[in-house]
């Protein structure tokens, strides 16, 4: 059985250590011998970075690393150009110093790789060079084309990393685009000496504008015919990763088709076109192989804290609501810019994926991909939320409620909610009613039950609803006013006639918040 590449991001590597590798390479000769930019968006951990290692091993001839791969028979050629290879996706600082001097290593490598600097030199930048950048990127192509005679292969990963790390600073961010926009400013120019440019990056190209002369680039973000590119597809975890599911099986103790379908629900759904294919999340699905063991290990890696920052200030975002969105095809090009709309970044870094298409109305509807994204995702924004740190207690707590609402038992529920949310250190004296609904609907969440917020009706929209296999609970929240202002609107707006053939017992619940106790002050239960 062939090892899985853990960690590994440079195709070599795979291939020489005999470890598995799920080939895209007909992909890859299909973009090479079609047209010649191109921009791919996927989210973090993705595999993008192997991607761009294999397009540099294929661009570089190397045949026998192919082997026994697709490109191998459909590559007539294997011609070698030489490879100009910008990565920007070890660097996360926010400091623009720091970003800096990245930047300025990175030129220095590809400056030493085409004997434009020495070794000493590249070991003292310091990012300080009084050249610009972009008269150091023109050197660097103009040496790789002068000494080999054949046009150049550009390939830029993580494009926008450097601009996501200061996303919270719009000063350092406005800086970091100048410089990248001085950087990259002669590709254009440089088109007869360029092979193949490949650019990837979390963010759509068109909303940094730092690529804007580069009218001619293809996006094949959502393009059906490349939406496997990154990620693995069922079929191919049945067949290339076949031996390694069925020692997960055997660990389970499970079927093959069992062991699948758990791997699915935890780790798969994630789609990047109208189609229905959806691939598994690369990272995770490798990691759960290899330890055999059910975490989150993605959602742990690859929550930047810029990103919890601005979902706890936004003011107008519904966590309920994250699961089923329907959205425009326009929404995939919002600019990342204009974070007062946090939906699009959560898209992009792959908390959010697309779930279906409605080709009639042009419409899609995203949410959560997996049950890792979901509950990893709603964990780490409960800990922002609520900044509670005792992990016993949080057990305790946790076990409390999920025992109320199985025996059925709103009255106590209520009571270790109060309690839970007076601990909360809030982070000013008005909180808002959306933040206390937030935070309640990832604690019923994470709890594992099935939870909706602002559920429409023929008369308004109910706060909140909770489903249980006995009963349906609906929650109507108000803030500094009385509980039974909330259990009349229940009754008022008749939200309950909508669960009326649902077979359950119903709940109808009035809360109150308390700006000055910070907590539940008061609530009132009626069952239909």
């Amino acid at each position: 059985m062939k090892k899985l590449p853990i960690g590994i991001q440079t195709f070599s590597e795979i291939i020489n250590l005999d470890c598995v590798y799920v080939d895209k390479t007909d992909l890859i000769y299909k973009m090479a011998s079609s047209q010649k930019y191109y921009f791919l968006s996927r989210p973090r951990r993705f595999g993008k970075s192997l991607l761009i290692s294999t397009l540099q091993t294929y661009f570089e001839g190397k045949k026998e690393l192919f082997k026994g791969y697709k490109i191998e028979e459909l590559e007539p050629k294997w011609e070698q150009y030489p490879v100009v290879e910008i990565s920007f996706a070890k660097c996360k600082s926010d400091k623009l110093d720091v970003i800096v001097k990245h930047v300025s290593i990175e030129l220095s490598k590809q400056e030493l790789k085409y004997g434009l600097v020495d070794k000493e030199e590249t070991s003292k930048d310091t990012g300080d060079s009084d050249i610009h950048f972009n008269d150091r990127f023109l050197k660097i192509i103009e040496a790789a084309y002068a000494q080999t005679g054949k046009q150049v292969v550009l390939l830029i990963d993580e494009y926008d990393a450097l601009m996501l790390n200061t996303v919270t600073d719009i000063s350092t961010q406005d800086a970091v685009r100048v410089h990248l926009n001085n950087l990259f400013s002669p590709i254009k120019d440089l088109d007869p000496k360029l092979k193949f440019v490949f650019i990837t990056g979390i963010t759509k190209l068109s909303q940094m504008s730092i690529f804007s002369t580069l009218n001619n680039l293809t996006d094949i973000s959502l393009d059906s015919r490349y939406c496997t590119l990154c990620g693995f597809t069922e079929n191919e975890v049945r067949t290339v990763l076949k031996p390694h599911v069925e020692a997960f099986a055997e660990k389970f103790q499970c079927s093959f088709d069992d062991a699948i379908a758990k791997l699915k629900q935890r780790y798969d759904g994630y789609k990047f076109s109208e189609e229905d294919t959806g691939v598994f999340n690369p990272y995770s699905l490798l990691r759960a192989l290899d330890s055999k063991i059910f975490k989150n290990y993605w959602i742990e890696t690859a929550t930047p804290s810029s990103l919890l920052a601005l979902l706890r200030e936004n003011e107008t975002l519904q966590i309920g609501d994250l699961d089923s969105l329907m959205l425009s095809s326009d929404f995939f090009d919002t600019p990342i810019e204009r974070v007062t709309d946090i939906i699009p970044l959560l898209y992009q870094s792959g908390y959010l994926s697309i779930k279906s298409y409605d080709a009639d109305y042009d419409q899609y509807v995203i949410g959560f991909p997996n049950s890792e994204v979901k509950f990893g995702f709603l964990n780490t924004l409960m800990r922002k939320y609520a900044i509670v740190e005792n992990g016993k207690e949080n057990s305790i707590f946790r076990r409390a409620v999920i025992d109320s609402v199985r025996n059925d038992n709103p009255e106590t529920l209520l009571t270790h909610l109060r309690t839970f949310l007076s601990k909360i250190p809030y982070p000013n004296e008005d909180t808002p009613e959306w933040y206390y609904q937030n935070l309640l609907y990832a604690i019923l969440a994470t709890c594992g039950f099935n939870v909706q917020s602002e559920i429409r009706t023929s008369a308004g929209r109910i706060d909140f609803v909770l489903f249980s296999p006995k009963s349906i609970f609906l929650f109507e929240f108000k803030l500094n006013k009385t509980a039974d202002e909330a259990l009349s609107q229940i009754d008022e707006k008749e939200y309950a006639t909508k669960f009326a053939f649902e077979g359950k017992r119903i709940w109808k619940i009035g809360v109150n918040f308390s700006s000055k106790e910070r907590t539940i002050d008061g609530w009132k239960i009626v069952e239909k």
